[in-house]
């Protein structure tokens, strides 16, 4: 099962899109400024839902993912876990670095 946008309530906040590990929540796919699920490529996490400040992400019961679709979307997600745990682990380093050097610029 998939995640789906009601549209109506949506203030397009990106927050979801954001968040999302597939980065299957596109912008402007329909036309107007809406943010829409691409269902083939979401792993059901939920993430998006819980970052929704409208609460207007639910889950699709009418969408069925093809095994070899969700294992590839799954695989995505775990590669963007490692970009992003990467990114966070680089910036740790420069803050201590900063942290070390003023502290040795005072002493």
């Amino acid at each position: 099962m998939a995640y789906r946008i009601d549209l109506a309530p949506c203030i397009n906040c990106g927050w979801c899109r954001k968040v999302c590990p597939t980065e299957c929540i596109r912008y402007f796919t329909t036309g107007r400024r809406t943010h829409v699920i691409d269902p083939a490529m979401c792993i059901d996490c939920g993430i998006c839902a819980r970052v929704c400040p409208e609460d207007c992400i639910h889950p699709d019961p009418d969408y069925r993912h093809d095994p070899a679709v969700l294992a590839q979307a799954r695989e995505k997600a775990k590669a963007w876990a490692r970009r992003r745990y990467a990114r966070n682990e680089a910036i740790r380093a420069r803050a201590a670095e900063t942290a070390r050097r003023l502290a040795a610029a005072r002493a």
